[in-house]
């Protein structure tokens, strides 16, 4: 699952009860698999925020080892090698400041 927060920083966040290490992946970080450690809270689901110019990127998590596609993130197109990845669209800053406006306004 996959949130762009007010601050611009996307959250990526992954279910894994039974999962000994998460690792996030992509174009990136030139899809380099020790990745970005995630961090377990305790009840299965691992996370990570980031900061990414505004585009669009494909990603995977890497978890025990494997690569593994997030279904919940914007999309998901066919990797050209028998697989997933998941597609990530990073809004500009302008447009969170045009919402968190809005919500200032509407409280």
């Amino acid at each position: 699952m996959v949130s762009q927060l007010f601050d611009g920083s996307v959250e990526f966040s992954y279910f894994g009860r039974d999962a000994r290490e998460v690792r996030l992946s992509g174009e990136f970080n030139a899809w380099d698999e020790s990745g970005v450690s995630m961090r377990s809270d305790g009840t299965g689901w691992w996370r990570v925020r980031v900061s990414l110019p505004a585009g669009e990127y494909r990603f995977k998590y890497v978890v025990d080892g494997e690569w593994v596609a997030d279904y919940a993130s914007y999309g998901v197109e066919n990797d050209g090698m028998g697989g997933w990845n998941s597609v990530l669209m990073v809004e500009g800053a302008e447009v969170f400041e045009l919402e968190q406006r809005a919500v200032r306004t509407a409280a």
